[in-house]
C-alpha cells in the first residue's frame, strides 16, 4: 500500500497553546469546543474556542486552582450545556461556561486525581436521570446525580481478595482494579452498567445497581 492509499488525516486548523492539554470536547450543537489542562505554574485552565472563517477564536479563558484532567457534556441539557470536569485534587465540578466564576455543582469525589469522566441522560439522548460517572487513581468508580449533593448514587471500590464467577459458559477469575482507573469506556442506563480500564492491565464491567464488578478481564498488555 502506497502512502497515498493509506488513510490521511488533514489538518484543518492548527494552533499552539502555552499549557498542557489533557482533554477537549465539542460544545453540543455549536461550532465551539473546550480544551482543558494545566499551566506550568500548576493551575488548571479551561479555554473556549469557536471556529470562525477557518480560524480559531478564543472566546473565554478560565483559570482554576487545580489542574483539570477531564470533562464531559454528557449529562447536560442542550439548553444549559454545562461542562462537568474532574481535576487533580479529586474534585468533580459542573460549570456554567457563561458564568464560570463558581461551579453550579461541586463535590470532593475522590481521594486522588480523577482520570476519567463520562455522563448520560443529557443532550436529548437516551432516557433516565442525568448522571455522571468518574474513575480515579484511588481505584474507585463512582456515579453522581447532580441533583443530589455530596454522596454518589453508586460507589464501586476495589475488592480485598480474588473471587470467581461464572459468565455464560466461561469461568473467569475476577480481578478487581486495585489502583488507578484510567478510563470509563462506556456508561449505559438500560443495563445499569459501565466499562472501565486501568493500569493493572485489566478491565471490567461495573454493575451500578449492586456496586461491584460483574466481570473483569486481565491481559498481558496495558488496557
Amino acid at each position: 500500500m502506497s502512502t497515498f492509499e493509506k488513510p490521511q488525516i488533514i489538518v484543518h486548523i492548527q494552533k499552539g497553546l502555552n499549557y498542557t492539554v489533557f482533554d477537549s470536547k465539542w460544545v453540543p450543537c455549536s461550532a465551539k469546543f473546550v480544551t482543558m489542562g494545566n499551566f506550568a505554574r500548576g493551575t488548571g485552565v479551561i479555554q473556549v474556542y469557536e471556529i470562525q472563517r477557518g480560524d480559531l477564536k478564543l472566546l473565554r479563558e478560565i483559570e482554576k486552582a487545580k489542574p483539570i484532567k477531564c470533562g464531559t457534556f454528557g449529562a447536560a441539557s442542550l439548553q444549559q450545556r454545562f461542562l462537568a470536569t474532574g481535576d487533580f485534587g479529586g474534585n468533580l465540578h459542573i460549570w456554567n461556561l457563561e458564568a464560570p466564576e463558581m461551579p453550579v455543582y461541586s463535590v470532593k469525589g475522590h481521594k486522588e486525581i480523577i482520570n476519567t469522566i463520562d455522563g448520560v441522560g443529557g443532550l436529548g439522548i437516551g432516557e433516565g436521570a442525568p448522571e455522571i460517572v468518574t474513575g480515579s487513581r484511588d481505584g474507585t468508580v463512582k456515579v453522581w446525580d447532580p441533583r443530589q449533593k455530596e454522596d454518589p448514587v453508586a460507589n464501586m471500590e476495589p475488592a480485598k481478595e480474588k473471587t470467581r464467577e461464572t459468565v455464560g459458559p466461561w469461568h473467569l477469575a475476577m480481578l478487581i482494579i486495585k489502583k488507578n482507573v484510567l478510563s470509563v469506556l462506556a456508561m449505559t442506563m438500560g443495563t445499569s452498567s459501565c466499562l472501565t480500564s486501568g493500569t493493572c492491565h485489566c478491565g471490567g464491567r461495573q454493575t451500578l445497581k449492586m456496586g461491584y464488578a460483574a466481570w473483569n478481564l486481565t491481559e498481558r498488555t496495558s488496557v
